[in-house]
């Protein structure tokens, strides 16, 4: 989960000669004040689209979670500076480039690039510098800087000001690396230039960054560095009091990688949360099992759920995705000592790893309903550019494709090695499926003590799938339909494929 500040990035064709030739200075506009515009590129991983039943549960809202990234870049400009915050995610039609403005700002994960680079052209071809940041351009910089005028790789609040300057000044680079100031401190987000109303979470909080793990699939070690670092937690309680204050949020996402993967800081954290009496939700690794006493400071300061990245419950595909610190044999021990503590869980598990048939992708599900946890996701492994996985399959010529509107979690971007990229589809698909059904939820979440919030969303995302497919006359995913003698039809028909013959 990799929501931190990730500055501007975008698609437009460098000229030849010297790029710092090409970046105009925003001062001959002959105004006192500029004027700096960010850019949400549309995602659909940002974007709710759903069926209308759950779109009504979710109060209308068009965007899952406000772009966090652009309101740390908004905090973090100079004096003299004016900013606005455009997100596609929540707006009727695309954004169409206008120059009226300084600089333009666009932040991208993968799965935003090629967008973001088509609105950067936009404004290239306007003569309006363009800055671009976030995971995607900070991970391929050469990639992104054929778009740009300056690439921010890594935090924006140890880049985006420099770079700012630097253009006041006419002397702005093509790069700003983040670990050219890395002692620079998490900001505290403008949430003033966004619409609570437009977004189903408004309030995220990030607290920590960077994770000295070596998940192979994983992006935050290449660009947030390989240590936890942490943000003043003043700041942090500031920010909370402040959103309870303008909005009355008292429910919250920690939007972090690891919240707590410094135990001593996590436990100070949580005992100046205790206070607030507020309720938060975020992600850790399992390792939070090992510390009763963390356990306890997490339910007592309002802890009610937290993600955590199981990957499988097999131990050869953890090695292989580099979870050296996890062992299979004690998940469900771990998972049932963290629930003992009133803390709900939701269960990652990556499909597609290379030691993975679809038995093993049955085996997560069961794995799944039998430690109870309250949600799971099954996202097929992607290999994201920035991470072992993505170098990998490149120097072995496995990967299918670089369009990264695919890298999305749901397409297989990959050749795999013990399945058929439409048996690691249908494994998907049949995952959640069979998790969310309402015989599974009521076995997993129980009668007592009710767990509403939980119900609620199990029942949305099953009513969903079959919505899903209903409409579009498919058969609903199931494992069993690996073990037919007809599984290729059965599997083309539920994909929605023809099948030869």
């Amino acid at each position: 989960m990799n929501i931190v500040p990730q500055m501007p990035n975008a698609e437009c064709r460098m000229p030849s000669g010297n790029p710092q030739s090409e970046i105009r200075n925003p001062q001959s506009s002959g105004s006192s004040r500029r004027k700096l515009r960010l850019i949400n590129p549309h995602s659909a991983l940002s974007t709710i689209t759903m069926p209308e039943i759950i779109r009504k549960m979710t109060f209308s809202r068009r965007g899952l979670f406000m772009p966090l990234n652009l309101a740390i870049c908004a905090a973090v400009v100079p004096d003299g500076w004016d900013v606005e915050i455009v997100d596609e995610n929540i707006t009727d039609s695309p954004h169409e480039a206008v120059a009226d403005v300084d600089v333009v700002g666009i932040g991208a994960m993968t799965t935003q690039a090629k967008r973001a680079y088509e609105i950067a052209d936009q404004y290239r071809a306007l003569d309006v510098p363009v800055i671009l940041g976030g995971i995607h351009p900070s991970a391929l910089p050469d990639e992104a800087l054929q778009h740009a005028s300056i690439v921010c790789k890594g935090d924006a609040e140890a880049t985006l000001p420099r770079a700012l300057r630097d253009l006041d000044a006419g002397q702005a680079k093509p790069l700003y690396d983040w670990t050219e100031v890395p002692e620079t401190p998490i900001a505290t987000p403008r949430k003033d230039l966004l619409d609570p109303a437009e977004y189903l979470v408004f309030n995220p909080i990030q607290t920590t960054r960077g994770c000295p793990h070596s998940c192979t699939f994983c992006t935050t070690p290449a660009i947030f560095g390989k240590r936890f670092r942490q943000r003043e937690i003043g700041d942090i309680i500031d920010e909370i009091s402040e959103a309870y204050e303008r909005f009355g949020s008292k429910v919250f996402i920690f939007s972090d990688d690891n919240v707590a993967g410094n135990h001593a800081w996590a436990m100070e954290l949580f005992e100046r949360l205790k206070p607030l009496k507020v309720r938060w939700a975020s992600q850790c690794d399992i390792l939070i099992a090992n510390n009763d006493r963390l356990l306890a400071a997490m339910r007592d300061s309002g802890c009610i759920g937290l993600i955590l990245g199981l990957e499988s419950p097999k131990n050869e595909t953890l090695a292989e995705s580099g979870k050296q610190y996890a062992k299979a044999e004690t998940y469900i021990e771990r998972i049932k000592k963290i629930q003992s503590y009133s803390i709900s869980i939701w269960g990652s598990f990556i499909f597609g790893f290379d030691s993975d048939d679809w038995r093993d992708c049955a085996a997560a599900v069961r794995f799944a309903q039998r430690a109870d946890l309250c949600m799971s996701c099954y996202p097929i492994l992607t290999p994201y550019p920035g991470t072992v996985v993505f170098d990998q399959f490149r120097r072995e010529g496995r990967l299918l494709t670089t369009d990264w509107d695919k890298y999305n979690g749901a397409t297989v971007v990959f050749l795999p090695v013990k399945m058929t990229i439409d048996q690691l589809r249908h494994a998907q698909m049949a995952a959640f499926h069979e998790f969310y059904t309402p015989r599974s939820a009521i076995k997993r979440l129980k009668a007592l003590p009710l767990k509403k919030n939980s119900y609620l969303a199990n029942f949305a995302i099953y009513r969903g799938l079959t919505y899903y497919y209903s409409k579009r006359g498919r058969p609903l995913p199931r494992f069993s339909d690996f073990a037919e003698p007809d599984a290729e039809q059965r599997i083309a028909r539920s994909l929605g494929e023809k099948f030869p013959g």
